[in-house]
């Protein structure tokens, strides 16, 4: 294939575990089909980096908001050098003028949803003070990077996020569209009984039994404690009932909560490579979340046919219809006990929620969200599409 057209992609991290970076793994993967990529990023961790361009951009880890300042300044820099036919930036962080950027997290919007401030984690001062640090700089980069004459259009990960970019930004309906995040339905699926019980067999936990699970990091933003007052609640009525936390927090604090009674029943694992596992091994997955813009991990419990219970946030709203292929509940622990108790009453008769679910996310493969971010390109520039085919 001749004169490729070349994408630049812009971001902090392109490839690893979080959500972020699995959307920018799968879309280099396939974009390196048909483009040139060239990714100017702090680390490239995609699946196979050939025929990659990788530009490096050494900055610190910590502390989080000078690792901001010096990333947008050193790669602001070093983009103006880089030869592209499109300039895609993940998020506001860069001066360049860019063609497109994929907006995963609405800093100015997320202060709105939550009141004017950000949830504590209960940390020190000095966290706080670098979390509060950390949401100025990205907001004063939304500002200044989130206008029609810096970044043409933006791709936005949820209905919700779109209506936050545009309600905060001077951007026309049209000029900011829709990527969602996909979900390997091949990897994330529903398993019989059978497997279910070598897979627990094989991460040393019980066999038998109902398994809720909680999935992810910032566990005060996410609810954990209001899963494990739930959990609290409905253990009590159902003796075969364990509960799996998968995700990197303070595990003691949280161990606290868990009534001395049902301690032995709680399982916290930390971060897992094989996630899809424990998908796979659960039941129910519950996700009281304050705030989202695109919960991937909702979908991937949905496509691996679980019973979701959720809150109300981005992406999760586009997804589950309450009490059709899942629980859209307000973030409160006396209704989500009582949704646990009501599906474990009868657990036969609500699996068929988690396959509504998994046939509601088969739409969202990563292939055909990558025909959507090709669609914005040629959008963009038709050439674009005539150099690609040539």
């Amino acid at each position: 294939m001749k004169n490729k057209p070349t994408i630049a992609i812009v971001a902090h991290d392109a490839g690893g575990l979080g959500g972020m970076e699995i959307h920018l793994n799968e879309m280099i993967m396939r974009l390196k089909e048909d483009y040139h990529v060239t990714v100017v990023a702090s680390s490239l961790q995609v699946t196979d980096s050939e025929g990659v361009t990788f530009i490096k951009i050494p900055v610190i880890k910590r502390p989080v908001p000078i690792r901001l300042i010096l990333f947008a300044i050193f790669a602001s820099i070093r983009l103006l050098f880089v030869k592209r036919d499109i300039l895609h930036t993940t998020g506001a962080i860069v001066f360049n003028r860019a063609d497109f950027s994929t907006v995963h997290f609405c800093h100015s919007g997320y202060l709105k949803a939550t009141g004017g401030s950000r949830v504590s984690s209960g940390g020190s001062f000095f966290r706080k003070l670098n979390s509060g640090l950390a949401s100025f700089i990205a907001r004063t980069m939304e500002r200044i990077v989130y206008r029609p004459g810096r970044t043409k259009r933006l791709l936005a990960v949820s209905n919700r996020v779109r209506e936050e970019v545009l309600a905060d930004f001077p951007y026309m309906p049209e000029q900011v569209g829709y990527l969602p995040n996909g979900v390997d339905i091949h990897k994330f699926k529903s398993i019989d009984d059978e497997t279910k019980k070598k897979l627990r067999k094989q991460y040393g936990i019980p066999e038998e039994g109902h398994f809720l699970l909680f999935m992810g990091g910032d566990w005060p933003r996410k609810g954990l404690d209001l899963v494990i007052e739930a959990f609290n609640q409905a253990a009590e009525r159902f003796p075969d009932l364990y509960l799996l936390v998968v995700g990197k927090g303070e595990r003691e604090m949280y161990q606290k909560m868990v009534s001395p009674s049902f301690r032995e029943r709680v399982l916290f694992t930390g971060k897992q490579s094989e996630p899809h596992h424990w998908f796979g091994m659960s039941d129910i997955f519950v996700f009281p979340s304050s705030y989202e813009t695109f919960s991937l991990v909702v979908h991937e419990a949905a496509a691996a046919g679980m019973i979701v219970i959720s809150t109300k946030v981005g992406g999760v709203e586009d997804l589950i219809a309450n009490q059709v292929n899942g629980f859209i509940l307000n973030r409160d622990r006396g209704e989500i006990a009582a949704a646990l108790i009501d599906i474990l009453s009868d657990v036969e008769r609500y699996r068929v929620f988690g396959e509504r679910a998994r046939a509601r996310v088969e739409q969202l493969t990563w292939e055909n969200m990558h025909r959507i971010l090709i669609r914005h390109y040629e959008e963009n520039d038709q050439r674009l599409g005539q150099k690609a085919l040539s």
